[in-house]
């Protein structure tokens, strides 16, 4: 009996005060090699580019060194060459992105010195450069940071490419056309600027509209800015109405909720108070829920007086509520931090640990997360400039359980950015919004990780996606990878609008469509996101033969001669 108490107590107290820790592993783990002397560092993703459900690495390199790319195998990498062409030169913001929908990643790359690259990937898993075939500038516009976001909630990707010169060159925005190519439409839609100093940026909805917003952020000669999505393609500047036009040395845009209040806040790396231009030190921007932000960072005590970069939130114990990790690129000889740990304490206020392992004596700038064994603890991934990374493993001792969620978008893009998830465990509710291309330089696991304490079972999951199909489910089992494929919570019932759309379930041989509305295309996929049937259809009642389908969900969708989506799903037995 006393054993059985003990080891109940342990467990207890675990769950109640985790031992938090991390350990540098990068060596061990096959990510040894240098990455070459960059300025202001090179870019990073922790995203799993070959869809085999491990987090892959991508490094950026200097001048001679090739691009560098891990592949994960079980928690260990090993280097691949992967490109058509040698990008032997200083690499910024790397992104794997899905951008015409096809269920596999394709790949962007962006330079300080030689041009971007966008590369799609082929049936045979190759990549191919289409840079100019596609639409964008191949000259080189000295960018440093790339974000997408479905502003028009087409279902298609666009990008945002910020650019770090005080020549004739500005930012560009680009539309994508949905057909594979893309239009530069910076002026039209409203995001006009003059040439400035601009790191990164960073698509979220800061308001909850529905429709994607933009935060841009400026080095030294120039503020901030916060575009608002007017939801019919064009943005409007409300940086100083929303309080977010700061002038500072802004090197990050880190977007999360660490308040789980349910709307989106912002964090930003800056330099010291002697280099800062007005405001020195880390600035954490609250979101008020009413389209103004305040400044919160000398009261939550996310403040940290040093030269960062790279920001990355994450539940770092799976306690329910975001921590935050920055990058520094001092090494800790100059008399600034090297980096800091901020632990959430749950009020809207953070510690400052300096004894969970994180010892770092690199000149660091950009950071991931994502969790490279699939254990529920997240890792991070930290470039240094002339020295091989850091690959900081989470080792915190934890009886914490987590649930980690993955989207597959069927209306809306089909990698799930600018989807808003909510996961509602004993009570709370915690909130993330996908991205892609965000931090400084940065790219994370596209799985977003949920900490849900010790609870077991999590009461309810919520997406809602760009398209504004929204999915719930109740009772899901912690410590899994879900995944989420848009429209799989729909029924045949919740088609009574203006279409009048009708899906008979369940389905043998044949798929009955009924509307009062002219059908074009009908696709349809199955729950991994993987395109089963894509066929012309100019009519309104129809039936399409699926009898060489397997036994299974499937998620079906129409686009209408309007323009107008929408998704079905269907039981085929």
């Amino acid at each position: 009996m006393k054993l059985v108490f003990s080891i109940t107590l342990l467990s207890f107290m675990l769950q109640i005060n985790a031992q938090i820790a991390f350990q540098n592993q990068a060596s061990i783990r096959g990510i040894n090699e240098d990455t070459g002397i960059v300025s202001m560092g090179g870019g990073i993703s922790f995203a799993d580019f070959d869809g085999d459900g491990l987090d892959d690495i991508s490094l950026g390199t200097g001048p001679g060194e090739s691009i560098q790319f891990y592949k994960n195998f079980d928690g260990f990498f090993v280097q691949q060459d992967l490109l058509p062409i040698d990008l032997n030169f200083q690499n910024k913001s790397i992104t794997w992105v899905d951008f015409d929908n096809d269920g596999d990643k394709d790949l962007f790359v962006a330079s300080q010195t030689n041009g971007n690259k966008l590369f799609e990937r082929q049936d045979d898993n190759s990549l191919v450069d289409i840079t100019s075939s596609a639409g964008f500038v191949t000259d080189n516009m000295f960018t440093y940071g790339v974000s997408w976001g479905d502003v028009n909630n087409d279902g298609c990707l666009d990008v945002y490419i910020s650019n770090y010169t005080l020549q004739v060159i500005t930012n560009y925005f680009y539309l994508n056309n949905c057909d594979g190519t893309f239009s530069e439409v910076t002026d039209a839609v409203g995001l006009s600027n003059s040439p400035a100093l601009t790191f990164c940026s960073g698509f979220f909805d800061f308001n909850n509209d529905g429709w994607v917003d933009l935060y841009i952020a400026n080095d030294k000669t120039k503020q901030n800015f916060l575009y608002k999505n007017n939801g019919d393609g064009t943005f409007m500047d409300v940086s100083t109405s929303s309080g977010t036009d700061l002038v500072v040395d802004a090197m990050s845009v880190t977007i999360d909720d660490y308040n789980n209040d349910g709307y989106f806040d912002i964090f930003m790396t800056n330099t010291p108070n002697n280099e800062a231009t007005t405001i020195g030190s880390t600035i954490l921007l609250k979101n008020n829920g009413d389209e103004t932000f305040t400044n919160v960072s000398a009261s939550s005590g996310a403040q940290l007086n040093s030269w960062s970069w790279g920001a990355s939130f994450f539940d770092a114990e799976n306690d329910m509520d975001l921590d935050l990790y920055v990058s520094c690129s001092y090494d800790g000889s100059q008399g600034y931090p090297s980096y800091a740990f901020y632990e959430n304490n749950g009020n809207e206020t953070f510690m400052n640990s300096t004894t969970v392992g994180l010892d770092n004596t690199g000149e660091s700038f950009a950071s991931a997360i994502g969790d490279i064994d699939n254990d529920g603890l997240e890792d991070i991934i930290v470039i240094n400039n002339d020295s091989s990374p850091f690959l900081w493993k989470n080792l915190t001792i934890t009886g914490n359980d987590y649930l980690k969620i993955k989207l597959i978008g069927t209306i809306s893009n089909a990698d799930g950015i600018g989807a808003k998830i909510e996961v509602l465990s004993n009570g709370v509710t915690q909130y993330r919004y996908t991205m892609c291309g965000e931090g400084y330089l940065s790219q994370n696991s596209s799985i977003e990780t949920f900490g849900v304490g010790d609870n077991t079972t999590v009461e309810n999951v919520k997406v809602t996606w760009p398209s504004g199909v929204v999915d719930v489910f109740n009772n899901v089992t912690s410590n899994q990878l879900f995944t989420i494929t848009e429209g799989i919570t729909l029924s045949s019932n919740d088609f009574e609008n203006d279409s009048k759309l009708k899906v008979l379930n369940p389905v043998n041989d044949f798929v009955y469509i009924g509307t009062d509305k002219t059908i074009s295309k009908l696709i349809i996929y199955d729950l991994q996101g993987k395109i089963i049937l894509d066929t012309e259809i100019l009519g309104s009642d129809t039936k399409i033969n699926v009898s060489n389908l397997t036994s299974g969900i499937y998620i079906g969708k129409l686009e209408f001669i309007d323009g107008i989506l929408e998704v079905f799903k269907f039981f085929k037995i």
